[in-house]
């Protein structure tokens, strides 16, 4: 089947594939995710500053990979064969976690998960640009929908699922959703007819699409990375105003539905206003989100920030992609996803270790303060990265 044949929503058949393997991977990602903090800090007696530090080092080891991999697909044009190394990596290695004794454990094997997503992130983000026609936005929108519908139903079964099979027995789960996964993205997903000839693409190329828009949207893009803390604290937040600690993953579940609800919408924004406008109100959506949630008293006023948080998860994961062909050369679009997911992990353990410091030694509310600053300083450097689009177009 030719990938630009419309099936549905205005989207080829590739789209579509791409977001179902992610709707199963990210069951059982967000399996984990959902129980993952309190698991730690409950079952292994871990620290928030030791949370932080695994998230952090998790995303942070794995940044490198996501230039090599994007560089990897534009020199070879085989985006399809990175793309299902990285997550057979990814769900072979979560199952793992059932057998875990220590926070070491959780670590080691987090590592290992998010070297598949390395992996597989730009390759796979240059596979839909390459099967999009000019709606690229509503492309990624799509496929960030059901990307992110497995994002809602990993936190629900958790919750059904913790109490009959507890931890471990949830860890084990995953290898279902994962190898089901797997087996779509190998049997049904084609690789799509590249826009360029393959070409000689290497780490130097990094340099050729460092335009002075490309780095101003990076700027923006890692600062926004540094302010987006984990999810961890939020749940962990969430037993400090009063919500029991075996309700946490339906928090989490709640996070992912106005995620779930926000990224078509935003992919449709983004085509049609501008999709930098749609990253800065993004940006926005979090520094007010952190701030509800940093003063929150009560667990509905802390809800309502936890909503906010997952509409602007939607708008940001959404249009942030779509931007960046439009910054850089086609010949060098999975160099420069590589680029962008390196610079936004790179922070990711700075700013988790930051944040778990900041939380154990002031208190929660001043880790999220930490991270609507942080946001509004993404926002400002958005603004100057528009302004410079501007430029450039009326020379």
């Amino acid at each position: 089947m030719e990938t630009k044949d419309k099936v549905l929503l205005g989207v080829s058949s590739n789209i579509l594939l791409l977001g179902v393997v992610s709707f199963f991977t990210d069951i059982s990602t967000e399996l984990i995710m959902s129980v993952l903090p309190t698991f730690l800090v409950i079952s292994l007696g871990a620290t928030p500053e030791i949370v932080g530090t695994i998230e952090g080092i998790a995303e942070s080891m794995t940044s490198f990979l996501k230039l090599v991999s994007g560089a990897i697909a534009d020199r070879t044009g085989k985006k399809k064969r990175l793309t299902v190394i990285g997550y057979a990596l990814s769900n072979i290695t979560k199952p793992i976690m059932g057998f875990a004794t220590s926070w070491w454990d959780v670590l080691a094997l987090r590592i290992g998960d998010r070297i598949g997503k390395g992996l597989r992130t730009a390759p796979r983000d240059a596979m839909i640009a390459d099967s999009s026609d000019s709606r690229i936005g509503r492309s990624f929108g799509i496929h960030r929908t059901l990307d992110q519908l497995g994002a809602v139903v990993g936190p629900v079964l958790a919750f059904l699922l913790l109490i009959p099979l507890g931890y471990g027995g949830i860890f084990l789960f995953t290898a279902i959703p994962g190898a089901i996964a797997i087996a779509i993205l190998v049997i049904f997903v084609k690789e799509p007819p590249s826009k360029t000839k393959p070409n000689k693409a290497i780490l130097k190329n990094a340099r050729a699409i460092m335009n002075r828009s490309f780095s101003m949207y990076i700027v923006s893009a890692t600062l926004y990375a540094a302010s987006a803390i984990s999810y961890a604290f939020i749940l962990l937040r969430a037993i400090e105003v009063g919500i029991p600690a075996e309700m946490t993953a339906l928090v989490y579940a709640l996070i992912q539905i106005f995620h779930v609800f926000s990224g078509v919408p935003a992919g449709e924004i983004s085509d049609r206003f501008g999709r930098i406008r749609a990253v800065q109100a993004g940006y926005l959506l979090l520094l007010a989100a952190f701030a509800t949630i940093a003063f929150s008293t009560e667990p509905w006023t802390f809800l309502f920030g936890v909503i906010l948080f997952g509409m602007h998860q939607g708008t940001v994961e959404t249009s942030q992609r779509a931007v960046i062909p439009s910054l850089t050369k086609e010949e060098f679009k999975g160099t420069a996803y590589g680029v962008y997911n390196m610079a936004v992990g790179a922070v990711a353990l700075p700013t988790n270790i930051a944040a778990g410091f900041i939380y154990a030694s002031l208190g929660s509310q001043y880790a999220f303060l930490y991270g609507s600053i942080l946001a509004l300083f993404a926002s400002l450097a958005m603004a100057a990265t528009q302004m410079t689009l501007k430029r450039k177009m009326e020379k």
